[in-house]
């Protein structure tokens, strides 16, 4: 079977890397000379480290009566293969290069299965789960390739493989890129042209670095409000993510931030006082936070970007269109707050959980009781993120402040919501436990002309758990707002 196929599974479920069946036959000097056309780690993007191939029968076991074809163990075939994970455990992404007079027939044999079959059985740790296979439209790759995806469910968190066949030269060969969701064509297309472009010509043919945020750099600018540390990732008109109560730049899901980076040069940042960010002096508000990120619209030229703010980054977003309206073309407020003193207040119940260092407790707050497999996929996903800062405890504590002045009505620039004139979407999870649907509702009417959509079944975290429907939501928005 496959030699990658399905590992992003096994690295979930079993905490290690590409699990791979191993090469046999080939005298090692071929091997040596092929494994050479193979993608190496200093040609992916930062992030990325490169995992042993071994063998995978023990943990993965794929079983399915329509593939019978393994082009990569055939006899008489050279062979080599690559392995790779971004993060822990997944994204991974892996390699399969054969060369040999029967290569070309066997990987067309290959496609033929692969096209004509429609399902298997996957097993790994004990774990059974059932995998659709469908052939995916797909740029070409080398001279000749075909592109299948492969979906199913491990361990509650929905995985897909995306396998592109290809021929370059006299090699045929597979990438394998593995990822919550379903990967975007153009991660995978970016994989796969660098590694056919390796196989034919024998040079580096580095992946592009924009393929996934948590591969960007973290950059820092100074600013008169003090240094911002940010990513930015995507071409298009700039989209300025702004997080919300104790998070950072890796509290975003990177799903949600290369989704929307298909479309806009996407900027994530950290706010006053985490990471490389500099701290405010004194006390901390929200309109000192709002002022912190109109000095790094500044600072990058971004002009007149969309806005998008989750929690308290919807009362940055606010006081950022109240205080700055010349630097915010639209707004979208994820899980909104209005900040005239009509705030309904969340049980303190949900606001502890949210602070809870118990993973579980904390996605409790975040997701519905009968959602809790989305925030799992949430943490494997930002998991993928580099080691980063976290917010320091007094930077915590001046959040809250800032949040109780939001609420209280005593912000001054939380006391003027009609003076946001901008096209602004409100949305949020219609089981919110850490901001009650009123909050949503009232802000509705203070915004003229505001968009309200709620999400069934899903909390605070709603961006995230449905961000196959919102994502597309905010596009359309985004799409109909004046120039």
């Amino acid at each position: 079977m496959r030699r990658f196929l399905l590992s992003g599974a096994a690295a979930v479920v079993a905490g290690a890397g590409l699990l791979v069946v191993g090469c046999g036959g080939p005298p090692p000097t071929a091997a040596s000379l092929l494994k050479a056309r193979l993608l190496s780690v200093s040609d992916l993007p930062a992030g990325w480290s490169s995992t042993p191939v071994q063998p995978a029968s023990a943990i993965v076991r794929i079983s399915s009566s329509c593939l019978t074809a393994s082009p990569e163990t055939t006899p008489g075939l050279t062979s080599a293969a690559a392995a790779f994970l971004e993060g822990p455990s997944i994204p991974s992404f892996g390699e399969d290069l054969t060369i040999g007079k029967k290569a070309a027939a066997q990987w067309a044999r290959f496609d033929r299965e692969l096209t004509d079959c429609h399902s298997a059985t996957l097993s790994i740790a004990g774990q059974k789960a059932a995998v659709a296979i469908k052939p995916l439209a797909f740029p070409r790759v080398g001279s000749t390739s075909s592109a299948y995806l492969w979906t199913y469910t491990v361990s509650g968190i929905p995985l897909s493989t995306v396998l592109v066949t290809f021929s370059a030269g006299e090699y045929q060969g597979s990438v394998e890129y593995s990822s919550i969701g379903v990967p975007d064509n153009s991660t995978v297309d970016a994989f796969a042209d660098a590694a056919a472009a390796k196989a034919a010509s024998g040079t580096t043919a580095a992946v592009p670095d924009s393929v996934s945020v948590t591969s960007e750099p973290v950059h820092v600018t100074s600013t008169p409000d003090g240094e911002v540390a940010y990513r930015e990732i995507g071409n298009g008109p700039p989209l300025v993510l702004i997080m919300g109560f104790a998070g950072s730049m890796s509290t975003w899901d990177p799903l949600f931030v290369n989704a929307l980076a298909q479309r806009y040069r996407v900027v994530i940042f950290d706010s006053a006082g985490i990471g490389q960010t500099s701290a405010a002096a004194g006390t901390l508000s929200i309109d000192d936070m709002a002022n912190q990120t109109s000095a790094l619209i500044t600072a990058l030229g971004l002009g007149r970007p969309y806005v998008l703010g989750w929690s308290m980054g919807t009362m940055i977003a606010q006081a950022l269109a109240v205080l700055h309206p010349a630097q915010v073309r639209a707004l979208v407020l994820s899980a909104a707050y209005p900040g005239n003193g009509a705030t309904v207040r969340p049980p303190q119940s949900a606001v502890n959980a949210l602070s809870s260092p118990d993973v579980q407790t904390a996605l409790g707050a975040l997701f519905p009781a009968d959602q809790l497999a989305a925030g799992t996929t949430y943490v494997t996903a930002t998991s993928s993120y580099p080691p980063g800062d976290t917010a320091p405890a007094a930077v915590i504590t001046q959040q809250r402040h800032a949040i109780d002045a939001w609420w209280a009505g005593t912000d001054p620039a939380g006391q003027h919501p009609s003076a946001i004139t901008v096209p602004t979407l409100i949305a949020d999870g219609a089981e919110d436990r850490l901001d009650p649907s009123a909050n949503s509702q009232a802000l509705a009417r203070l915004i003229h002309g505001s968009r309200l959509m709620f999400y069934p079944d899903a909390g605070h975290a709603f961006l995230f758990q449905d961000e196959a429907t919102y994502v597309p939501a905010i596009e359309s928005f985004l799409a109909g707002v004046p120039a």
